[in-house]
């Protein structure tokens, strides 16, 4: 079912491009991402597919939808410069579930994580190129039940590199990652693990390229296949 955004609820204060908690049409509180702003439709969809794939991978990640955002949504809260940007944004935006009684992870916060998230993090962002992922700004949350969320998915660069570089990508984590080095157990991966027609059948047509649905969809297909054979081929080796 479509959601609308209803109330612009406060601008949050980290993070560029805006972010807003918003309360939608269906009464739910969502961090909204606008496409007027920062990598703009592009980066949505990374991110839409990036959170999808991550938590399809058994990664704990937020809910990410679609959201729309009216022309005519009245001036609430913000700057001049940010209702600029929502009225720059009409459409579809990417609403990422509102992880509530959690608080940002630093520096010193990560020897306490535990090393099965670890090591399904680094696996994840493996297959997604996530070259934002730093000691200094690892984009984790800690909740209040002590669960730990990757959050800020908006830098991966796997569809990026698959459409340069195709059979020759490869999947290592940058060298800024804070888990660079780390063991890399990269995940088995079954066809049916990851629900790729139901992924490419959310994405709002606005946010496709000139290939279309099928074209996004081979892509995906063709990155999985790849990720799985650098696998096979690690458990060999």
């Amino acid at each position: 079912m479509d959601e609308s955004i209803s109330t612009v609820v406060r601008v949050m204060s980290l993070g560029g491009g805006f972010p807003s908690l918003v309360k939608t049409t269906a009464g739910r509180h969502l961090i909204m991402k606008l496409r007027g702003v920062g990598q703009g439709t592009p980066g949505l969809l990374t991110e839409f597919i990036a959170l999808r794939l991550a938590s399809a991978l058994g990664l704990k990640v937020p809910h990410v939808v679609p959201i729309m955002l009216s022309n005519t949504l009245p001036w609430q809260v913000g700057t001049d410069e940010f209702y600029e940007a929502l009225q720059r944004s009409s459409g579809w935006n990417l609403g990422v579930e509102f992880i509530d009684t959690s608080r940002d992870l630093m520096a010193d916060d990560l020897e306490d994580i535990p090393s099965a998230f670890l090591d399904r993090l680094a696996a994840v962002d493996a297959l997604l190129q996530n070259v934002d992922r730093t000691a200094q700004n690892p984009n984790l949350l800690r909740d209040a039940t002590g669960n730990y969320w990757a959050i800020d998915f908006g830098a991966c660069l796997f569809l990026d590199r698959f459409a340069r570089y195709r059979q020759l990508i490869t999947f290592e984590l940058p060298s800024n990652h804070f888990l660079a080095g780390r063991r890399l157990q990269l995940l088995q991966v079954e066809d049916a693990d990851v629900p790729l027609q139901e992924i490419v059948s959310e994405v709002p047509d606005s946010w496709l390229g000139a290939g279309g649905r099928e074209t996004l969809l081979d892509a995906l297909s063709n990155i999985l296949k790849l990720y799985v054979q650098r696998a096979a081929h690690g458990r060999e080796g």
